[in-house]
């Protein structure tokens, strides 16, 4: 487990590029949100069982094997993972850690991929987020974003981008949830006209998550970098 605000920086194969960046924005003095991540280490008990496993040598054959099926019943194998003491000793010791530092009871538990955000590799809406969640529930919240690495979407998007299917690796974020008058998106350039001098900005009142999701038709503002000054709104 690695908080945000340690002075060692992780690989990325350890922690995904969402918690790497959110480690180099807490480094740089940004507003955060304190949190801390489960690495890739910390799923590998779970990776094992699952290796284990009948479905999991479909993942291995050549031809891809009958991925749809493997997906599905490697994803009905994790709702039954349990954590093991070590899992729990050294979860139990980072909320407590975390507690202390933050306020409030509420945390977002966020996947953060090592393959995820890559610069050739999305996997956009593939992985799974919970927010809002409490400490009784936070266990099922982990479990649930580690469940979204099996899904048959992300093997077929893997297979596409040439990924090993039977490497499946996923770090979870815990960090404590804010309560936003409002959230959003901010491009540091004009993705509709390729504007470099051009900052695009979607947001709406509440949480970010409608935004991301598309569940909303979000306020948009466009401010020109140059002269500090809004062009649209």
């Amino acid at each position: 487990i690695i908080f945000f605000n340690e002075n060692r920086q992780p690989k990325v194969e350890q922690v995904g590029g969402k918690a790497l960046a959110l480690m180099k924005m807490t480094g740089a003095g940004m507003p955060v949100p304190p949190g801390f991540t489960l690495t890739v280490d910390y799923f590998e008990p779970w990776i094992d069982t699952l290796r284990h496993s009948p479905e999991w040598t479909e993942l291995t054959k050549p031809e891809g094997g009958e991925i749809g099926k493997a997906a599905k019943t490697l994803q009905g194998l994790c709702g039954n993972l349990q954590f093991t003491e070590h899992q729990k000793s050294e979860l139990g010791n980072a909320l407590k850690t975390l507690q202390e530092t933050s306020h409030g009871n509420l945390y977002a538990v966020r996947s953060s991929s090592p393959e995820e955000d890559l610069e050739g590799a999305s996997f956009a809406g593939g992985y799974e987020t919970t927010l809002g969640v409490t400490v009784n529930l936070l266990e099922s919240a982990i479990r649930h974003s580690f469940t979204s690495s099996f899904d048959e979407r992300i093997f077929y998007y893997k297979k596409e981008q040439g990924f090993r299917l039977d490497q499946p690796r996923i770090a979870v974020i815990i960090q404590h949830q804010v309560n936003p008058e409002s959230a959003g998106v901010a491009f540091s350039l004009n993705p509709l006209n390729n504007c470099y001098d051009e900052v695009v900005i979607n947001a709406n009142h509440g949480l970010g998550e409608s935004v991301v999701s598309g569940e909303s038709e979000p306020d948009l503002f466009v401010v020109d970098k140059v002269k500090s000054e809004i062009v649209e709104t």
